[in-house]
């Protein structure tokens, strides 16, 4: 089952920054991508999210960018893409000393998998590709669809701090409404991680049920909209996460 969303990091105050430091293990976080589609064609930019079910155990009732966790079929998949150069020095920065291209290429993947999965879009064009195309990613070959993570601009990162019982080393992407070849399913979801999905914007994201680093990616999404350069991909991006138990915000 994958994570929507793949964070819970900064919610229920747990990464505040007068916050107390998180108990419990220091469990390992899991490579996770999250993607924010982008549509621009009305008077005001919408984005695509979704509500997670009441009956869910990670996050219910919260509204959430389709995401998830890095699987073994993404990993496998990455070595067939390739991303810019910029892209791969932002997604790349900083800790783990070891996190490499592939690694960079596979979260992308990740979350454009994710997106279908959740919400049904497709991102990516025509054309055949080679690998494990089982499942999911069977799905993109058999519709004929290739998908383009080079088209994705990393937005943020964030890591969940120690404590919860899943931890994520998430990386947020955006990227255009228009690179979609399929979807959204609004209506007929290939799965039932969300309940409900939708195009909302900005204005009625923020009257959502939301969690707290969801509030801060969109601000981050928000102002670089506003300033033109969200398809940029050589923007340095924030960096969310917890250091001996207080919150901490650099950019890579």
């Amino acid at each position: 089952m994958s994570e929507t969303g793949a964070m819970a990091a900064l919610d229920a105050g747990r990464m505040r920054p007068d916050g107390p430091r998180p108990a419990g293990p220091k469990q390992r976080p899991r490579d996770a991508g999250t993607l924010i589609i982008v549509d621009e064609a009305g008077p005001a930019p919408r984005l695509l999210m979704g509500r997670r079910a009441a009956g869910h155990v990670f996050m219910p009732g919260r509204y959430v960018f389709p995401g998830g966790r890095v699987d073994a079929a993404d990993l496998a998949l990455a070595s067939a893409f390739t991303l810019s150069e910029p892209a791969l020095a932002r997604l790349c920065a900083g800790p783990p000393a070891r996190f490499d291209s592939r690694r960079a290429t596979a979260t992308a993947l990740a979350a454009i998998r994710e997106t279908f999965e959740e919400a049904g879009a497709m991102v990516g064009a025509p054309g055949a590709f080679e690998g494990r195309t089982a499942g999911f990613w069977g799905m993109f070959a058999d519709r004929g669809i290739r998908p383009d993570p080079g088209r994705l601009v990393p937005l943020a990162r964030a890591i969940t701090p120690p404590g919860p019982p899943r931890r994520y080393d998430t990386r947020f992407f955006c990227v255009s409404a228009t690179e979609m070849s399929h979807g959204p399913s609004l209506e007929d979801l290939p799965t039932d991680e969300l309940e409900a999905v939708e195009w909302f914007t900005f204005d009625q994201v923020k009257q959502l049920s939301l969690a707290a680093i969801t509030l801060r990616v969109l601000a981050d999404l928000e102002a670089r909209i506003a300033d033109g350069s969200w398809r940029d991909a050589t923007r340095p991006m924030p960096f969310y996460r917890a250091v001996r138990g207080r919150f901490v915000r650099d950019f890579l």
